[in-house]
């Protein structure tokens, strides 16, 4: 029993490794009296490092399920890696965020690590209440980040608007989840899946499973900015600090995806020519019309966006609707080319957020039109973001292209041709907001403002662009790494 519990302990080294992490990080900005945050975060980012040298410790484990409720994977562990790598970059934006260093910002990574600890156990675990308490606690470190600067009108607005549709998806969420309790008597997914409860209840009326799934989706369609759960993230992504922004863009929407793909997977992936498995197509349908409606919307309402900030908020909520079409597919080859273009989401916006980070400190402006000319002042960065523009479009030789070609194909391959041309349509819609950057960058009057050095930044903005150009002509090692990810998911929940 004592060997047992110790083993369990030692599968989730990297969780553990988190907490020590932000509790140390903690502790150092109490006795440093907030005087001295960049040793904090070296200590952040010596805690990133151990954690992921622990989850690739893990790489090539059998899948096997821990204290009957976390779930050691390669599906966990994808999103692990990625949301970590992710953490990693935002630590180092704000290590050299001009705007930040008029600010105490030793929390910062307390909170950061916190948000990490939470997208750990939403992503790898098929118990759907521990699936909600890592929900809350990277909604609660996320509100606290949002509202950051204490001082800024639109700052605290961010943080109270997140608060309150927050806690009001979560509502809707575990009411979900009380009603599939209710019906099939557990809340592990595995169990769930084969319960005969469960498929007597749809074979005779699936209504209450119907309106039980619905809701959960719900609280999923708000952590991934999905229509029409989407309306705060404008003004959160505003009003929060950009290394915030980006954390939110990128780790915590890449979290909510996990979460998502794993409940989905776990009932419907391999339930086909059961009741479920039919119900699975139906479920398929409606994430579909949510796809299409949440590309469009995002789109449109990027075209007329002064704020760069906004700009990429909007450009989330559509590019949401573009993962969601290999998720409707409920299919692996689906699934997989979600998986794929999450992966290829990280390196575009993350770079994009990077070249924002930069600009706000020299310009002090999110707009687009401060950028005017700032291309000839910061060749390389401004380089760099063209290649990121470049990717989100969904142009080649970029990670972006080749993780659109993907969705496309299977969303052609499943009968989703339709919401194909849609994305394509709505793809030609990006060019024209996305391009408006580089015009200003390159293509406007040279500016009379100096863009101060800042090699460690920009370095890390020209690698994320190197890896965006790379992973499109070298496409293999990403998408052998989603596939034997996703293989995996079933192994691991039915533990």
């Amino acid at each position: 029993m004592n060997n047992a519990y110790l083993d369990g302990l030692a599968s989730i080294a990297p969780e553990i490794v988190l907490t020590v992490t932000a509790l140390g990080a903690l502790v150092l900005d109490l006795v440093a009296k907030g005087r001295d945050s960049v040793r904090v975060g070296y200590l952040t980012l010596a805690g990133l490092a151990a954690t992921a040298w622990f989850l690739f410790g893990q790489w090539g484990e059998p899948s096997h399920t821990v204290y009957g409720m976390v779930a050691i994977d390669q599906f966990g562990n994808f999103f692990k890696l990625f949301s970590t790598a992710a953490l990693a970059i935002v630590v180092l934006f704000v290590m050299h965020d001009r705007n930040e260093r008029r600010h105490g910002v030793g929390e910062y990574y307390f909170l950061l690590v916190g948000a990490l600890i939470g997208i750990f156990f939403m992503v790898s675990t098929s118990n759907l209440l521990l699936m909600v308490l890592g929900f809350e606690l990277l909604s609660l470190s996320s509100y606290s980040l949002s509202g950051f600067h204490k001082g800024n009108r639109k700052s605290a607005e961010a943080s109270m608007k997140y608060v309150i549709f927050g806690g009001l998806s979560t509502g809707i969420m575990v009411y979900g989840i009380s009603l599939l309790y209710g019906l099939t008597g557990t809340i592990d997914l595995a169990k769930m899946a084969g319960s005969a409860n469960l498929i007597a209840q749809v074979t005779s009326n699936p209504i209450p499973f119907g309106i039980a799934t619905v809701l959960i989706l719900a609280g999923f369609a708000y952590k991934i900015s999905l229509a029409p759960f989407h309306f705060w993230t404008p003004d959160v992504y505003e009003g929060a600090p950009t290394p915030v922004t980006a954390f939110l863009a990128v780790a915590s929407k890449a979290a909510g995806f996990g979460a998502l793909l794993r409940f989905l997977g776990a009932l419907f992936l391999d339930a086909e020519g059961t009741p479920l498995g039919g119900y699975g197509s139906r479920v398929g349908t409606m994430l579909a019309l949510l796809a299409a409606v949440t590309m469009t919307l995002g789109n449109l309402a990027a075209l007329r966006q002064p704020s760069l900030k906004r700009m990429l908020a909007y450009s989330s909520i559509a590019h949401a609707g573009y993962v969601m079409i290999g998720i409707a597919c409920m299919t692996r080859g689906g699934f997989t080319a979600a998986m794929y273009y999450l992966a290829a989401y990280y390196f575009m916006n993350l770079g994009a957020f990077g070249f924002l980070v930069y600009f706000e400190g020299v310009t002090g402006s999110d707009t687009v039109d401060s950028l005017k000319g700032m291309g000839f002042k910061a060749p390389l960065i401004s380089m760099v973001m063209v290649a990121f523009l470049v990717s989100l479009t969904g142009l080649p030789p970029t990670v972006g292209f080749y993780g659109k070609y993907l969705l496309f194909v299977e969303g052609v391959d499943n009968g989703l041709m339709w919401l194909v041309v849609v994305a394509a349509l709505n793809s030609v819609v990006s060019l024209f907001y996305y391009l408006r950057v580089a015009r200003a960058l390159f293509l406007s009057k040279a500016s009379d403002r100096e863009a101060a050095p800042a090699p460690v930044l920009t370095g890390f903005v020209a690698v994320l662009g190197v890896a965006t150009v790379a992973f499109g002509l070298y496409v293999t090692p990403l998408q052998d790494w989603a596939t034997k990810s996703l293989d995996l998911i079933r192994s691991a929940t039915g533990s």
